[in-house]
């Protein structure tokens, strides 16, 4: 997580020395490198979102398959209660 902003923060850095010029307009190939950048940071804050998200649902599997699994072990110690009677 902290790596894509890290990655998108770095990016935008190095890419901001390009566009520092002589001129006080950007060319056509300064746009289109700025372009590209807001793509990538765009392209990198939904694939974390994504991750966020799934992220989330996996955490919530595993917490109903522990409850499963508790409430297997507690039935399995009433069985051997049972059967020790």
């Amino acid at each position: 997580m902290r790596k894509v902003y890290s990655l998108v923060i770095a990016l935008f850095v190095v890419s901001s020395f390009s566009f520092m010029g002589c001129t006080r307009h950007p060319n056509a190939e300064q746009l289109q490198a700025l372009e590209e950048q807001k793509n990538a940071a765009l392209s990198a804050e939904n694939t974390l979102e994504e991750r966020r998200r799934e992220k989330s649902r996996l955490e919530s599997e595993l917490n109903q398959k522990r409850r499963e699994l508790q409430e297997t072990q507690n039935e399995l110690e009433l069985v051997k209660q049972r059967i020790a009677e």
